[in-house]
Formats: structure tokens, C-alpha cells, sequence
């Protein structure tokens, strides 16, 4: 495999677990009941679904961008 196709692939490979964490965001906020969910919380949920380790600061890095604010200042 030449380098160039190895970092092409490495990069459809993050787009795509960047796609699934956002999804996965969305869908999970949305869901939530009085109790908001910590990015620990987020992240351990994650982990377990999809079977990828995935750190809380990954998790607070992709919230951000999509806008959505902490667990303490969410409604």
C-alpha cells in the first residue's frame, strides 16, 4: 500500500468516527432527562456502545464545536 492511500484511508477513518461522535451527541442530549450527562458520562456511554475508546476531552472538544454547553449550564 503506498503512503498516500494509508493516509487517505487514516483520514475517511477519522471523518467517520468524527461523524458517529456527533451523531451519537446529538442523539444522546436530546434524550436526556432532569439529570445532564457529564462528557465522563458521554464518554464511558460511548465507549460501551460503539467499542471505541474514546476520552472525555474528545468528547468535550466535539460537544463544543457542535455547540451544545456543558452539563452544568444545559436546561
Amino acid at each position: 500500500m503506498k503512503k498516500k492511500h494509508f493516509y487517505i484511508n487514516q483520514l475517511q477513518i477519522k471523518k467517520s468516527l468524527r461523524t458517529k461522535i456527533y451523531e451519537f451527541l446529538k442523539k444522546e442530549i436530546k434524550k436526556e432527562g432532569i439529570k445532564k450527562k457529564s462528557d465522563e458520562e458521554l464518554s464511558n456511554i460511548f465507549n460501551l456502545e460503539f467499542d471505541i475508546k474514546v476520552s472525555r476531552k474528545t468528547i468535550a472538544k466535539y460537544r463544543e464545536e457542535l455547540n451544545i454547553p456543558s452539563s452544568l449550564k444545559r436546561e
